[in-house]
């Protein structure tokens, strides 16, 4: 695709400064831009990169400063880098057609449009929306619901009874309405707990590869719309994801937990059991959520606390080994021992 440096201005709404004709023929970070590109700067230092890269323009905030490279002016400079990628994107070429190597019961009900690929298995009662492509190998189960305009890729199992709602993407690896983890132990031994609800996934949801999302023991473990979840994410059996949350890769939240809208989970995140999060809440890598966060701020650490607090317990800890030495020097000054004061 190739678009003049006005044409690129009148898409984005964006005020044009520089030659109208130049040819914009991509999008590219400023470390890998081509001639031909256009990048984006939402700060003085990247600015300054940027003008430097062969790029052939760049997107700025309102005010920022001139550069000796045509510009595009912005309200959110990273907001409109994202529509021209969408612009600049190919479209995506998925499958077509039933494959002859599907296996698809006489009782499932195939929309209009469904695309299926060579090696999918669908079961009884199963129902597939309008529009819906299934890469080849996935597995629905019996009784699975998949909405309209939806996308499983290879390797995707739906067991049986799980919904999706419509627009779901799913990629290749993840698994959604295994058995949730629960044992009782009786005379020694782990007995194994039936898991008979579901899973229920909301419009607009993506999923990564390789998640697991468990069913529920009784009832819905349930993923609200718009949110999205990165690769080798684990959600446990009755767990309730609000709407548009975010949770990055290897996070874990274990069964029951509820969160609330817009909440942020950062990479490898873990979440006890029966804990809620409340809305916009965002935690940071690698924290450990061990009781219940109230929504709007930012949570860090293992046990997760809020992040001013965090910040100045560290600080703290930082300084025992300092203290400590303090300490003992006081004691040899007043004449004691450690036994002594103890003592």
């Amino acid at each position: 695709m190739r678009l003049t440096l006005q044409a690129l201005a009148q898409e984005m709404n964006a005020q044009m400064e520089g030659d109208a004709d130049t040819p914009v023929t991509g999008v590219s970070s400023i470390e890998f831009a081509q001639e031909g590109d256009v990048v984006f700067a939402e700060s003085p230092r990247y600015l300054r990169l940027a003008e430097r890269c062969p790029a052939a323009a760049v997107i700025v905030w309102r005010d920022a400063p001139p550069i000796d490279k045509p510009v595009l002016r912005v309200e959110s400079p990273r907001q409109a880098f994202l529509k021209a990628m969408e612009l600049f994107a190919p479209e995506p070429r998925h499958p077509e057609g039933i494959d002859l190597n599907a296996v698809i019961s006489p009782e499932a009900d195939i929309g209009e449009d469904v695309a299926i690929g060579a090696g999918c298995v669908i079961e009884a009662g199963a129902r597939i929306g309008r529009g819906s492509v299934l890469y080849p190998l996935c597995y629905i189960g019996r009784d699975a619901q998949i909405g309209e305009q939806c996308v499983l890729y290879p390797n995707v199992t739906l067991m049986h009874d799980v919904r999706l709602g419509n627009r779901v993407i799913v990629h290749s690896g993840s698994v959604i309405g295994a058995d949730g983890f629960g044992y009782v132990t009786v005379d020694g031994v782990h007995r194994k707990v039936p898991h008979i609800g579901t899973v229920e996934v909301g419009d607009d949801v993506e999923i990564g590869a390789n998640v697991c999302i468990d069913r529920a023991k009784t009832g819905v473990t349930r993923i609200g719309s718009g949110t999205k979840i990165d690769n080798l994410v684990h959600i446990g059996h009755n767990v309730q994801i609000g709407e548009n949350c975010l949770l990055v890769a290897q996070v874990g939240i274990a069964g029951s937990s509820r969160l609330g809208r817009y909440v942020v989970l950062a990479g490898q995140v873990g979440v006890a059991d029966h804990v809620t999060i409340g809305d916009g809440a965002i935690v940071a890598a690698q924290s450990g959520v061990a009781g219940n966060l109230q929504g709007g701020q930012r949570y860090f650490g293992s046990p997760a606390r809020e992040h001013s607090r965090q910040l100045r317990l560290m600080a703290y800890t930082s300084r025992l080994p300092e203290l400590f030495e303090r300490v003992k020097e006081l004691e040899r000054r007043l004449g004691l021992t450690t036994e002594e004061k103890d003592e």
